[in-house]
C-alpha cells in the first residue's frame, strides 16, 4: 500500500467524513471514491459532534480508529 496505513488526523463538528474501507484510496484514511472500481466495498462514513482527533490504522486488512478529545492548552 502506497499510503500511510497509521497516523492521526483532526475531525471538525458537524461535518462529514467518508473513511475509505478498501484501503486503496489516494486520500487514506478518507475516501476518495476507489472504492467503487471494486465490488461490494462501501466507505464508513460518520458525523462529529465535536473537534476531535482521530488516530487510524490498518490491521489485517482493516481500518481501525480511535477517537480522542483534542486537549486543550
Amino acid at each position: 500500500m502506497s499510503n500511510n496505513s497509521e497516523g492521526k488526523i483532526k475531525v471538525e463538528a458537524g461535518k462529514r467524513y467518508s473513511w475509505c474501507n478498501c484501503g486503496k484510496s489516494k486520500k487514506y484514511p478518507l475516501c476518495d471514491g476507489t472504492h467503487r472500481e471494486l465490488e461490494g466495498i462501501q466507505p464508513v462514513r460518520t458525523w462529529f459532534h465535536e473537534d476531535l482527533e482521530v488516530s487510524f490504522s490498518r490491521e489485517n486488512g482493516k481500518l481501525q480508529l480511535k477517537v480522542e478529545k483534542i486537549e486543550k492548552p
